[in-house]
């Protein structure tokens, strides 16, 4: 059965950065995961995906690497992924995971990633770089560049999801894995597109495929966030 939820806005990062909380009401600890944004930003749909982890027994904290702003227009949110400072938003992804596994209700060191669009790229990067990530997920993300050496610095184990008109990039990042020798799980649906996961943007939103990554990404938390 879905369980009750508490959702709040927290802050980190000595106060500079703020973040979406969801998280099984009542006491207890819980494993600890982060939810990092489309490009478009913190929005309602990122929320409701960290509150349905939630319900399902996790605490999911969604830090703003926008830092309150949110975009609707595709142009609007390119040029804000473009133009985003990423020493600064690895930064507030590694606050946000001190933070969060650091509370009573948190899982302790360890943390989960999953991560959308851009968010899926930042998922990646911060298991090439946070010791203390013990899964991530990426929903058709990737990694522009130095793939071979930002894939080598990866321990955690990847499960990545992504639509058939990504399947190049996605075969990219297969064999970069398979050529560190690295554990990595692909999932290519037919029929769904970049961004099939949103809810909230029915342009592309695919059901099925969507409807299959979900189990598989709670049974890859609970497998390796303790």
């Amino acid at each position: 059965m879905p369980q009750a939820i508490e959702t709040s806005t927290v802050t980190f990062n000595n106060g500079q950065t703020t973040g979406y909380l969801a998280r099984p009401a009542g006491s207890g600890k819980h494993p600890s995961i982060l939810v990092l944004q489309e490009w478009w930003g913190l929005n309602d749909d990122i929320k409701d995906i960290a509150e349905r982890y939630a319900r399902q027994g996790f605490a999911a904290l969604a830090p703003d690497v926008y830092h309150g702003k949110v975009y609707t227009t595709p142009d609007e949110a390119r040029q804000a992924s473009g133009g985003l400072d990423q020493v600064k938003a690895a930064q507030d992804i590694d606050a946000a995971a001190a933070w969060l596994t650091q509370q009573s209700f948190g899982s302790g060191q360890q943390f989960g990633c999953v991560g959308f669009c851009m968010g899926g790229g930042l998922s990646l990067r911060t298991a090439s770089r946070n010791p203390n990530l013990s899964a991530c997920i990426s929903y058709y993300g990737g990694i522009r560049d130095a793939i071979d050496e930002t894939v080598a610095k990866i321990k955690a184990p990847v499960l990545a999801f992504h639509g058939a008109d990504e399947a190049e990039r996605a075969g990219q990042l297969k064999a970069a894995f398979e050529k560190q020798n690295k554990p990595f799980e692909l999932h290519i649906y037919e029929g769904a597109k970049h961004g099939f996961f949103n809810r909230q943007n029915m342009s592309v939103h695919h059901m099925a495929a969507s409807y299959d990554t979900w189990p598989r990404a709670l049974e890859f938390f609970k497998r390796n966030v303790k």
